[in-house]
């Protein structure tokens, strides 16, 4: 009897192990940390992580390609059985999308896009296209007739998602305008560049407002957090009253400032909806799916001053 218990306690101890070592261990590469929708899309993997029982390991590349590349064969190393990154530029996601591939590890773009030729499950992202084309639109509806001088602050040259956000904003402005009063009025002042977060939006709109003076009344940022630092830069220089700024993201901190009528208007690239979205991915693809499209969007949303107290949540990491 004594022998028959301890290896029935043996081997309940090896099956606990198993059932431990068996549990499905992602990789998440983000880009950097530097900038709050960032750390958001880091905090909530960790957390849809968790909830469904996965292990994660996380790296943050610092903005740099060689780092990242670095990272992720680092992970892949360690045995991960899937792969979910933000690519630095396209050129990085490619090469990773392709080291995954080499190791047989499953792969997802979050975020950032990468080209359609990349061995990925899947490319997980807001829809930047709609998105954007309603907040040019509303831009139209603030503005009227009258024209639109507009300052671009842009996120890192060479970005598709910073291209896709910006390409749309001004095309929602030009349909708009055209359907409307049957000709186009947008003059693109010029484009600067904010690498993504607040001190370079700042420093971004302080050279165009030294360049361009008087000429801009509308900005659009790539991102809200970019945004806010061009707010702050109109704020010292007296010309917030006087430019309507336009961004994308739905940042916390961005819906404040809608709310105190700085910002007009932002579309939602939810940092909880996206990772929620990419880790019921996983389940599907763990599951045995395997016919997924090219991109999977969250849900288009514009946010502006009507309806910004029903989509704000104080308790929200991002």
């Amino acid at each position: 009897m004594k022998k028959l218990l301890t290896a029935l306690a043996l081997s309940l101890s090896i099956v606990g192990t198993a059932t431990a070592d068996d549990k499905v261990k992602i990789g998440f590469s983000n880009r950097t940390l530097n900038g709050a929708f960032f750390n958001g899309l880091t905090e909530y993997m960790k957390i849809h992580s968790k909830d469904a029982g996965y292990k994660l390991i996380t790296t943050d590349a610092r903005a740099d390609l060689n780092k990242q590349l670095a990272d992720v064969e680092d992970m892949l190393s360690q045995g991960i059985d899937y792969l979910v990154f933000n690519p630095q530029d396209p050129i990085a996601g490619i090469k990773i999308a392709e080291m995954a591939a080499r190791a047989n590890v499953p792969s997802i773009a979050l975020d950032s896009d990468i080209a359609l030729t990349a061995p990925v499950i899947t490319r997980i992202q807001a829809n930047n296209a709609a998105n954007n084309l309603m907040v040019g639109e509303y831009a139209v509806e603030q503005f009227g007739k009258e024209p639109i001088n507009l300052v671009l602050i842009s996120g890192n040259q060479g970005n598709l998602v910073g291209e896709a956000r910006r390409n749309n904003f001004m095309v929602g402005v030009l349909n708009t305008q055209i359907r409307q009063y049957n000709q186009s009025n947008l003059n693109v002042i010029t484009q600067v560049w904010g690498n993504w977060d607040q001190q370079g939006g700042l420093k971004a709109m302080e050279d165009a407002l030294v360049a361009h003076g008087d000429k801009i009344n509308a900005v659009y940022s790539e991102m809200d957090d970019m945004a806010l630092g061009a707010i702050r830069a109109l704020k010292a220089t007296g010309k917030l009253q006087n430019i309507k700024v336009y961004a994308h993201d739905g940042y916390k901190f961005g819906l404040d400032s809608i709310k105190k009528g700085e910002l007009q208007a932002t579309a939602s690239n939810n940092p909880n909806s996206l990772t929620k979205l990419t880790i019921d991915t996983i389940k599907e693809h763990k599951a045995g799916k395997r016919d997924f499209p090219d991109y999977i969007y969250i849900k288009p949303l514009l946010i502006t001053k009507d309806n910004v107290e029903s989509v704000y949540d104080p308790e929200s990491l991002y």
